[in-house]
């Protein structure tokens, strides 16, 4: 009986439209939309809150302003009460990275997901887009008689404060920023998750086949044995570093991934290094990834092709566990110098996904041709 009086008093539907970039947001709403439409119906006792997911491409690196008209558009088309809308770029105002922004004269809003950085962001996307969904519908129920405007995720969080924007802000009614010094650490946190740097492992296969032949060749010289053991901790290290870096630096300047701002702009400025410190550590943090495998992969190898007693003979000492992998060591740099660069990558996709500056081109234009295709139509 209760729960029958309980579905009387719900009168009326409501919709939150959740619009995502592909790729990165996409997966954030996916898997957040299902306890989002949980927060508002409890939240909410009489509605039915409902979320819809759309995928689409949208240049928000300059926050949401520029892009508020096709938002509207697109709203009053779906028929969304409110609408979010999540972007995995960066937005700098003003001279503070941007978290979320409202446009009130329109249910609308967009959270940047890196600004919210990367430790429990799952669980602070959710609240974020339940608590602005929640938050906008408020204001503009007209059975609702609130006057402040507050997302208690954003609100009470001391990682984030609310900004009164000025008239230059055109339609912005609320914009919230990061409030912590560690604010520019927090977002590259956030972007670095964001690329999923570990996923550039499957665009290096193909450089990684071609290391690991190498490798397979190298290792049944006793050349490099005598090498390795010559070498020192210090020399392979430096070796290790020296392999990486290059590989890095192959990769950058094979897929021209490197953001030269103009001088005069001092916002492309600070966009072009943080763009340029992202994939600069998302491409490290992968091919760190590639050579821990690769490194596994030759030490197996070593261990059983390479007889103990032969490599004794040839370092002329007796050999233990660290002398195979002391080879090995040797092996995967040089192997990944040899072989890996220069060779061919799997999907360039999957390497264009480290590059903000990548991204944020291909949004602009994908979303230029949507306009476009809009108008003629």
């Amino acid at each position: 009986m209760l729960e029958s009086l309980g579905d009387i008093n719900r009168i009326s539907a409501r919709t939150l439209g959740v619009l995502a970039e592909p790729e990165v947001t996409g997966e954030f709403a996916e898997r957040s939309g299902r306890e989002v439409v949980q927060l508002l119906n409890l939240a909410d006792e009489h509605h039915d809150w409902s979320v819809v997911i759309e995928y689409q491409d949208f240049s928000a690196g300059s926050g949401l302003a520029p892009m508020l008209d096709s938002m509207v558009r697109h709203r009053n088309l779906r028929a969304w009460d409110v609408m979010v809308c999540l972007t995995d770029l960066p937005i700098r105002v003003g001279g503070k990275t941007v978290v979320a922004e409202v446009a009130l004269g329109e249910p609308i809003s967009l959270v940047s997901l890196p600004a919210l950085g990367a430790v429990n962001i799952h669980r602070r996307v959710r609240s974020a887009v339940a608590d602005l969904g929640w938050a906008m519908h408020r204001r503009f129920d007209p059975e609702d008689d609130t006057v402040e405007f507050g997302p208690p995720s954003l609100h009470q969080s001391r990682h984030i404060e609310t900004t009164v924007p000025n008239d230059d802000d055109g339609p912005i009614e609320f914009r919230y920023v990061s409030a912590s010094r560690l604010g520019r650490g927090r977002l590259l946190a956030g972007m670095l998750q964001a690329n999923r740097p570990w996923r550039l492992v499957f665009g290096l296969r193909s450089a990684l086949a071609a290391a690991i032949a190498t490798g397979a060749f190298a290792l049944v010289t006793d050349t490099i044995w005598q090498l390795a053991d010559l070498l020192g901790t210090l020399r392979l290290t430096l070796l290790m570093v020296l392999a990486i870096g290059s590989m890095v630096f192959w990769i950058i300047t094979q897929h021209d991934l490197w953001e030269s701002p103009r001088r005069d702009n001092t916002l492309e400025r600070f966009k072009a290094s943080l763009y340029n410190t992202s994939t600069v550590w998302s491409l490290m943090i992968g091919v760190v990834i590639s050579y821990v495998l690769l490194f596994v992969a030759v030490l197996l190898a070593a261990v059983f092709t390479i007889d103990s007693s032969l490599l004794a003979q040839t370092l002329q000492h007796p050999v233990t566990v660290w002398d195979f992998m002391v080879v090995a060591w040797m092996t995967t740099s040089a192997a990944l110098i040899g072989g890996a660069l220069g060779s061919g990558f799997e999907s360039k996709d999957d390497i264009l996904r480290a590059a903000y500056g990548q991204r944020e081109r291909h949004r602009r234009q994908a979303a230029d041709e949507g306009e476009a295709t809009v108008e003629t139509g």
